[in-house]
C-alpha cells in the first residue's frame, strides 16, 4: 500500500495549488458568460387570498348513507380489505 501515498515536496504542493487556481479562473470565466434566464415577473393583487366562510355542520345522516354504501359492514364500521396490495 506504501506506493499509493508519498509526500509531496514543496515543487509538487506549490505545482497543485496553482493548477487548481487555473481550473477555478478558467471555470469561473466561463460561467460568467452563461446566460441566466430573467426572473418571471411578479403579479400583485389586491385580493389575493379567499375569505374564509364557516362551513355548513354535519349531515344527520352521513353515517347512514356511508354505511348503506358500503358492500362489507358490521354494526357501526364498514370492512375494508387488507393486505391484498402484497
Amino acid at each position: 500500500m506504501d506506493f499509493l501515498f508519498h509526500s509531496l515536496s514543496d515543487k509538487e504542493k506549490e505545482d497543485i495549488r496553482k493548477e487548481a487556481k487555473k481550473i477555478i479562473d478558467d471555470f469561473s470565466e466561463k460561467i460568467s458568460k452563461v446566460k441566466v434566464p430573467a426572473e418571471e415577473p411578479v403579479v400583485e393583487r389586491k385580493e389575493f387570498e379567499r375569505e374564509e366562510k364557516v362551513g355548513k355542520g354535519p349531515d344527520e345522516d352521513f353515517r347512514e348513507r356511508m354505511l348503506s354504501n358500503a358492500p362489507e359492514k358490521n354494526k357501526d364500521a364498514i370492512i375494508a380489505e387488507t393486505k391484498k396490495w402484497e
